[in-house]
């Protein structure tokens, strides 16, 4: 497969790179290498690229790398790396255009700056504006779905449709985006607030999420989602608390001390001591609860590399 990969890339002129590890690309620094990984510097050549190895082979999208988990085998294809679809510009009095590889954290200044309310939560969510869409990245009481105006995606065979917002069937950390599209661009719409107003919300929003996350290691943000509050359930965080897994760990790869809900690499861990601490976690929960803990974070990639 390595080398019909490498063969489609015959003449091309941008920035490819062959067999590369992913774990540098990764907010959990976890990954095995990508059979090619291309860094395409504009939206033209997303679409050129998409054309060229949609037919012929497997395609990942890949930007901040947060919650994610890359398995050690790495991932088959062609693995489109967006951080050069960065740009960014206010459109109207209340709207803003953002490219998908513009960090989520990066809009939310940029927004503020023109004294626009409904991203500071975006703040505190390590990850890009084409990820955010993905999985409605949100926090509690808000989501990317309430304040995005339309998308702007690429089908697998290169065709380009923009959607309303109303045209996509967003619910909890999911986007029902069409199989197989590739978020290209955004479009936001905010409200005008004063700016010392939005500076306290972004401000309060980082302080409590430096008071309960481990952000000095390694993490890929929240494991799990948390189960649906009807009749009160916990929050998955507490749930793993409560059955005494906080602090757990397998190898390198330990469950937060201070927030059950995450992961963190203490310096050597593998996507197998993560997949053995999440399934504990699952097993653990489901026997002493009864609740089933689905994963937020995405796990992809071959359990082993093809030779």
């Amino acid at each position: 497969m390595q080398e019909k990969v490498e063969a489609i890339f015959e003449g091309y002129e941008g920035h490819v790179k062959f067999n590369e590890p992913l774990s540098p690309y990764t907010s959990l620094k976890i990954g095995g290498p990508a059979e090619a990984l291309v860094f395409p510097e504009s939206i033209e050549e997303v679409v050129a690229l998409v054309k060229r190895t949609a037919a012929a082979t497997p395609i990942f999208i890949l930007g901040a790398g947060s919650n994610l988990l890359i398995l050690e085998g790495g991932i088959e294809g062609v693995v489109i790396h967006l951080g050069h679809l960065s740009q960014g510009v206010l459109t109207s009095d209340t709207t803003f255009y953002a490219e998908a590889g513009l960090s989520f954290p990066r809009l939310s200044t940029y927004v503020e700056k023109q004294g626009l309310s409904g991203l500071e939560f975006a703040a505190g969510i390590p990850g890009t504006v084409g990820g955010a869409i993905a999985m409605n990245a949100g926090i509690p009481g808000e989501e990317t779905a309430a304040i995005l105006k339309e998308v702007t995606l690429i089908g697998h065979e290169g065709d380009i449709t923009t959607l309303p917002r109303e045209a996509i069937p967003f619910s909890y950390r999911n986007a029902g985006l069409p199989q197989g599209a590739i978020v290209l661009s955004a479009e936001f719409r905010l409200q005008k607030a004063a700016l010392r107003e939005i500076e306290k919300k972004r401000f309060d929003l980082l302080r409590r999420r430096r008071a309960t996350q481990p952000l000095s290691y390694p993490n890929a943000g929240s494991i799990f989602k948390n189960p649906k509050t009807d009749g009160g359930k916990p929050s998955a965080g507490a749930l793993i608390e409560n059955v005494g897994l906080k602090g757990h760990q397998v190898g390198g790869a330990q469950i937060s001390e201070r927030h059950g809900n995450f992961i963190i690499n203490l310096g050597n861990a593998t996507a197998t001591d993560v997949m053995a601490l999440i399934q504990l976690a699952q097993e653990r929960v489901l026997l002493e609860t009864g609740i089933l803990l689905e994963t937020e974070i995405k796990i992809v990639g071959r359990q082993n590399p093809c030779h």
